[in-house]
């Protein structure tokens, strides 16, 4: 039902923020009143929130909101540890 207009939706809320659901809800509605109404409210809020996380860069895993993370970390960086000369002990004072 809202497929159509998911691109559309995305472009209003990129260009005003602040758009509400319910906003967004009566632009769908004068665009196809035979399509939407008023009931609809609480499926575009849905949407809206899901979107506007998206475009955030957000996903949702078990009902918490997280940062996505790219699909393969950072190259770690290796420390190397310099040891003192007077923590290596000579081969022949070892035994």
């Amino acid at each position: 039902m809202y497929e159509p207009f998911e691109a559309q939706i995305k472009g209003w809320l990129k260009n005003e923020p602040a758009l509400s659901a319910a906003s967004v809800l009566q632009r769908l509605i004068d665009i196809e009143p035979t399509r939407f109404e008023t009931k609809n409210l609480r499926m575009v809020q849905l949407l809206v929130k899901t979107w506007r996380m998206e475009m955030a860069g957000l996903f949702i895993v078990d009902g918490g909101w997280f940062r996505s993370v790219p699909a393969s970390p950072p190259p770690r960086r290796r420390v190397m540890q310099v040891r003192s000369p007077q923590s290596v002990t000579p081969a022949h004072e070892a035994i």
